[in-house]
């Protein structure tokens, strides 16, 4: 790269670790990569001639760099030549975090305000950091590459961080010949990231030949192997067609890159004829499919990430405007394009070349419209690639996956399409190995321009050749709609389109459609995917789609998966053929019950019905062997629910709020999650009787806590009528038990040792049983808020080491609590009536959240508290008899103290008490308050300050620290006779301001109410002027009276 005095390197010349060490190793990585750079002087104009001269500055900050006088200077100079020359600047956080600087800035005082602000904005640019994660070889990889992209000016934007990664998968293989595939979607640098291998390859190593055979498919097919051989390789190693064989390459040593290869059968047999190179040789392959790089044998393999957003918009902003960014007026412009590029490098190059040469923002405009509009087809071909090297069912798999599921979780997608006959995990591995999908957390992805590509592929399906399956939206189902021609006898004419049955999936959003009618699904033999919707609210009915009213003709005969909204009919057609569903949602239908009689449906696997309030039977569901998953929340006329004992594969089951259900049968031993969550529900026994001997107004549910070992989510929440729990110690899964508002349980029997989660909330319990806390040592969250009966905590609650949030706010008759867990974080006590607390508080190093708002008797907190680290919150609002001074209280960054009697903030003495404390002090309505100490002039600048509503404070302004808001008196309204007296009042302010620290009226944000002193002011001036109207009565009086008096 060779470029003069390319990069300034900043740094502390007093710290010698630095110097000799992490220095050493960044001067090597330059000297590697062909970077000059210069370092610190110990004369200052030399410095500031390199700075200069430089076009990169690398800022190493360390604990010492933000005290050095000589190093704050150094970096308002390289500051000041990023305006001036655009100079980049790249921050090292080598010690020193960006959270460090800003302490730097608050704790050295006396730091020059040009130099403090060049020091926070160092901070916020992006740069390096060390970390005990990674070591200074590899944090100076990333350093160097950095530095590379940015001198860089050839295009070749992300290409640097990436080649040290593949730099790295070449070196860690053994001695021998080694072998990399680079793997990626189609345009996102594959090809780049190739040559830019293959010339830093070539310096690094001896080698007797190289090439780089790129669209290798076409030329194999053209010239085959040994023409390959001859044309890249011939005529290096001086070797004719007739003299090429294995046995010549022997012992050659070979850096070859075969570019673009999508058949595995060329590239295998090109790649036997270098069986016997010589160790050191590399071979380096691209390809958009990883199946074939394995099939090369290839030993490692490098995955391409797209570009992120800064690179993405480099990029975009060098093709489109010749620079590395763009104007502020075109910068909304282009992330436009950013975000449709989504990272792929060839989109980026497109976008920007179609803007290059348009000189005014209109016309850029314009032509970003035209390519919204118009996907391009030099983006469109490459990707398509990808998709036409895919079979028939692989496209339908595809084509469905764009279409229906994407974003859409993998397990769902695989069981409908395994309910059409396909091989999913195969179709679906396929895909991911070409690039078309990828999987992660479970669900589906598709890039956004594999996603155009595919939505283009469906529309212009009627011109595809041999292409049988039609996918249909609002946007072209219209040739499908009835066009309201009304026959004799008064219904539509249905119009029966030539193709329908060739139709596999149609997505209907009823709520923005473009005209109105009704469709019939009699000719769609082969449609398995409906979904009819509304992206608006789903509890109004659908008014712009109309249906026939014969329900008979309204639904295809082999649907695989139905999703319908707002479902019009009561009931489903007669001859429905639902043996073929996989999945049934039908939210806020009408129905009244399903499609009746004993059909098995041994394909169904997830049912949604919830919030259809006209659903009365769903008896159908028994002969569902392998459902999974009932969803009937909301359905409030449901009266009974079948008994599904046998059912080897339900796991959710969920029935909140259906308050009509009488009868409750046996639980499935497969269930994981029960939500009954509002039902009518009294009883939970372990007695083995028959589920239907009770009588008519209780609902029993009948467990065996062997059948239930698989539970891990029970949810009774509102079951109001719950009486008793049985004894659940052998639920040996169940992880979250929800009993709140369950408002006449008051006692608690065995719970198992998994539990993770109880709620307890608004519960009649009184006395929770000491067992229960060497029971429970995996519990994290305990709720017992609004406990009313609850006096006390048994005083085994440190057993329970894995709690780590205890809610008690509510429980009004608690009065006492003898120990807590250790590793608590969160504890909620607002409300009650502690009196004190426990010592062992004062244990609670993971602490970070107390409240105690409300809580009437509470006078003080324990001295050990004092030990804690610095809470997040601590709530003392309205515990009107706390009367301890702040210096008492732990190190915390937001107190409430609203409403008590606590004194005002004692000084600190020592600068990490000051940054530690709270950040956000509340004090009113502490009216006892009557002056703050004038120590609090040293404190760090506060975030806000309110003081408002303390009526009987002296204020001293020159006692106040730096803050950003503050409410310094009681807020009121301006009368209008204050309005008049304007001058008056900025007379009043400028007095104020005078009594101020200069750092308090300036270089803030500061409000200030001055009515209250103008109210005084005014005060005092009627006592004098009442005064002097004293003085003259008395004076005239005793005229008068001498007057009166005289002969």
């Amino acid at each position: 790269m060779g470029h003069a005095n390319a990069v300034y390197i900043s740094f502390n010349l007093c710290e010698d670790t630095i110097r000799h060490s992490f220095l050493s190793h960044l001067a090597a990585g330059f000297h590697r990569r062909g970077i000059s750079f210069n370092e610190p002087d110990r004369v200052p104009e030399v410095n500031d001639a390199a700075i200069v001269k430089s076009k990169v500055s690398l800022v190493i900050l360390s604990k010492k760099y933000a005290s050095s006088k000589g190093c704050l200077a150094e970096l308002v100079k390289i500051f000041k030549c990023q305006e001036s020359n655009g100079l980049v600047v790249v921050p090292v956080f080598y010690g020193l975090t960006k959270s460090g600087i800003k302490k730097e800035c608050l704790k050295l005082k006396k730091m020059c305000r040009v130099a403090r602000q060049a020091l926070l904005e160092l901070g916020d640019l992006p740069g390096h950091a060390s970390s005990p994660d990674i070591s200074d070889s590899e944090l100076v990889e990333d350093i160097v590459a950095d530095v590379r992209q940015t001198l860089d000016l050839t295009g070749k934007v992300g290409v640097y961080s990436r080649l040290t990664k593949i730099e790295s998968l070449l070196r860690k293989q053994p001695w021998g010949v080694r072998s990399l595939g680079i793997w990626g979607m189609g345009g996102i640098g594959k090809t780049t990231l190739a040559e830019a291998a293959f010339e830093q390859q070539l310096p690094s190593g001896d080698f007797d030949a190289s090439c780089i055979i790129k669209d290798f498919d076409n030329s194999y097919q053209e010239k085959g192997a040994y023409g390959l051989l001859e044309e890249h390789l011939g005529g290096k190693l001086g070797l004719t067609s007739h003299h090429i064989t294995r046995e010549k390459l022997r012992n050659k040593r070979i850096l070859l890159v075969l570019d673009d290869v999508h058949k595995p059968l060329g590239a295998t047999t090109f790649l036997g004829l270098f069986d016997l190179i010589s160790a050191g040789s590399v071979i380096i392959i691209t390809s958009r499919d990883k199946h074939l790089l394995v099939q090369c044998r290839v030993k490692e393999i490098y995955e391409v990430q797209g570009l992120n957003e800064h690179e993405s918009l480099q990029l975009f902003s060098r093709c489109a405007f010749e620079k590395n960014v763009p104007d502020k007026n075109l910068l909304e412009l282009s992330m436009k394009f950013v975000t449709h590029a989504d990272g792929n490098r060839l989109a980026l190059s497109v976008y920007g070349e179609e803007l290059k040469g348009k000189k005014t923002l209109s016309e850029m405009e314009t032509a970003a419209r035209n390519l919204e509009l118009c996907f391009p087809d030099k983006i469109f071909d490459v990707l398509k690639r990808s998709y036409d090297t895919l079979s028939d069912r692989e496209k339908e798999v595809f084509l469905q996956i764009v279409f229906s599921f994407r974003g859409e979780n993998v397990d769902d997608i695989m069981q409908f399409l395994a309910g059409c006959g396909f091989f999913p995990r195969v179709e679906i591995g396929v895909l991911v190995g070409k690039c078309l999908v990828t999987i992660s957390e479970n669900r589906v992805h598709v890039h956004s321009l594999i996603y155009k590509v595919g939505l283009k592929i469906i529309k212009d399906q009627t011109d595809e050749i041999g292409m049988r399956y039609r996918f249909l939206d609002a946007s072209n189902i219209q040739s499908l709609l009835e066009d309201n021609e009304i026959r004799e006898d008064g219904e539509p004419e249905a119009i029966s389109e030539p193709g329908n049955e060739d139709v596999k999936a149609i997505i209907l959003n009823t709520s923005n459609l473009p005209f109105k009618g009704h469709t019939s699904f009699q000719h769609m033999y082969s449609l398995r995917y409906l979904k009819i919707y509304r992206s608006s609210d789903l509890t109004k009915d659908t008014t712009e789609f109309r249906f026939p009213e014969d329900p008979d003709q309204s639904l295809p005969p082999e649907l695989t998966l139905l999703h319908w909204e707002n479902y019009p009919s009561q009931s489903f057609p007669k001859d429905f053929g639902v043996q073929h569903l996989v999945e049934l949602n039908m939210p806020c239908s009408k129905l009244q019950r399903l499609w009746g009689g004993t059909k098995k449906l041994e394909m169904l696997k997830r049912i949604t019905l919830s919030d259809s309030r006209e659903l009365v039977n769903v008896d159908e569901l028994q002969y569902s062997p392998n459902i999974e998953l009932i969803n009937l929340q909301g359905c409030s006329r449901l009266q009974s629910f079948p008994d599904m004992g046998q059912s080897k594969h339900l796991q959710v089951l969920n029935l909140s709020t259906c308050k009509e259900i009488k009868r409750f049968p046996k639980v499935p031993p497969s269930i994981k999650k029960l939500h009954l969550k509002g039902t009518d529900i009294r009883d939970l026994s372990f007695l083995v009787r028959d589920p239907f001997e009770t009588t008519a107004s209780q609902v029993n549910v009948s467990f065996s806590s062997q059948d239930l070992g698989k539970l891990v989510f029970l949810e009774l929440k509102d079951c109001s009528h719950l009486k008793t729990l049985p004894n659940m110690v052998a639920f040996e899964s169940l992880q979250v038990l929800d009993l709140s508002g369950c408002s006449e349980i008051d006692e608690i029997q065995g719970l198992p040792r998994s539990l993770k989660e109880l709620s307890l909330a608004k519960t009649a319990i009184g006395e929770i049983p000491s067992s229960m806390c060497h029971q429970l040592s995996e519990l994290v969250i305990l709720d017992m808020e609004g406990c009313k009966m609850l006096q006390h905590l048994p005083k085994g609650m440190c057993d329970m080491k894995s709690l780590v949030t205890l809610k008690l706010s509510g429980c009004s008759k608690l009065m006492y609590i003898h120990d807590f867990p250790q590793n608590l974080k969160e504890l909620y006590l607002a409300g009650t009536a502690i009196r004190e607390l426990p010592r062992s508080i004062g244990n609670l190093a993971e602490l970070d959240t107390l409240d105690l708002k409300n809580c009437k008797r509470l006078r003080s907190l324990p001295m050990e508290m004092r030990k804690l680290n610095p809470l997040k919150v601590l709530d003392l609002s309205h515990c009107s008899k706390f009367h301890v001074d702040t210096s008492f209280l732990p190190e915390v960054k937001e107190l409430l103290r609203a409403g008590t009697g606590m004194s005002p903030p004692a000084p600190m003495k020592n600068e990490a008490k000051q940054r530690a404390v709270s950040r956000h002090v509340n004090t009113p309505p502490s009216k006892r308050f009557k002056s703050l100490p004038v120590e609090m002039r040293n404190l760090n600048p506060r975030k806000v300050l309110d003081l408002s509503d303390c009526s009987e404070i002296q204020l001293v302004t020159s006692s106040l620290p730096e803050v950003q808001e503050s409410h310094l008196v009681r807020p009121s309204t301006t009368t209008s006779a204050a309005k008049k007296k304007g001058a008056k009042k900025r007379k009043a302010k400028q007095t104020l301001e005078n009594r101020m620290p200069r750092t308090l009226v300036s270089g803030s944000s500061l409000r200030l109410d001055l009515k209250e002193e103008k109210n005084n002011n005014l005060a005092s001036l009627l006592v004098v002027i009442f005064v002097v109207l004293v003085v003259i009565v008395i004076l005239f009086s005793n005229f008068f009276i001498l007057i009166c008096t005289s002969p």
